[in-house]
């Protein structure tokens, strides 16, 4: 029996089988044999986990057929297209899974810019293009629209883990839109600063320490690694004017103690050059 590579990308690409549905899968082909070949690229297995890990376990005789392909983003793509209609997803779980190709098609929409010249992009101005012909391309193999997909890439980053359970099994009561609107007025709750009073406004004063202690309540939920605008929102939104000498300082001073002054001082100067100097 021939002993395939399996890669976890590929393997993950789309949801495993229910208990039930790999029940059913493994009394079919123990009883009738694995009818249909496993698709192989280089010896890596693209299609067809579920029928190698029960013939595996069974040991029973499978088929496989080569298919030639020029890597493993091209494996993925390939992966996705011929496995997609199998399964019965709503249209979240298709644009959530058809977002993890979104480095891929990047890539390709990279590579079709690229022109004789060494590689190097003919046009720096077409990222843009590039980056909306990636979001269509990945929306026609969502089978969605672009702004739905937009909306679930939003939701999918910001949404908690019960929210896209529900939004993954198709649960009445919630939908794409509902949840993109929920989120974004939260946000906007979060983002718009409290109205403090002038006994307190009265406590801080510009490159000092507040006199007064001023207490804000804010409504900080999980966080994206990679939003950190939605982190230092939270932060200041709750505080008065002149309470941000001491935060841009306080920022400052506990990026320096970690990191030092390698990473602050130029910091520093990129902050001034694009907002200290007034223009003429």
């Amino acid at each position: 029996m021939q002993n395939l590579i399996i890669n976890e990308d590929l393997k993950n690409l789309l949801p495993s089988l229910s208990v039930e549905e790999f029940a059913g899968l493994e009394e079919s082909i123990v009883k009738d044999g694995c009818l249909s070949p496993l698709i192989v690229w280089n010896n890596v297995l693209v299609d067809g986990h579920h029928r190698y890990e029960i013939c595996k376990r069974h040991e029973l005789p499978f088929a496989i057929k080569n298919v030639v392909l020029d890597s493993l983003e091209d494996a993925k793509l390939w992966a996705w297209q011929h496995q997609a209609n199998r399964r019965n997803l709503t249209p979240y779980h298709r644009s959530e899974l058809a977002l993890k190709l979104k480095d891929v098609i990047a890539a390709r929409a990279k590579e079709r810019q690229k022109g004789g010249q060494g590689g190097i992009l003919l046009c720096p101005t077409l990222d843009k293009a590039n980056s909306v012909d990636t979001k269509k391309e990945l929306a026609e193999l969502a089978e969605v629209s672009h702004g739905t997909l937009a909306k679930v890439e939003y939701i999918s980053e910001r949404a908690d883990d019960e929210t896209k359970a529900k939004l993954r099994k198709g649960e009445k009561g919630t939908s794409i839109n509902k949840e993109y609107n929920r989120l974004k007025a939260e946000e906007k709750t979060v983002a718009e600063p409290e109205t403090v009073s002038a006994d307190a406004q009265a406590s801080f004063r510009p490159g000092s320490l507040p006199t007064k202690k001023f207490v804000g309540e804010t409504t900080l939920k999980p966080i994206p690694r990679d939003r950190p605008d939605i982190l230092v929102g939270n932060l200041i939104a709750f505080f008065p004017e002149e309470f941000i000498p001491n935060t841009a300082r306080e920022i400052f001073r506990m990026l320096h103690d970690r990191y030092g002054a390698k990473v602050t001082q130029p910091l520093a100067v990129e902050f001034y050059q694009q907002y200290g100097r007034r223009k003429k």
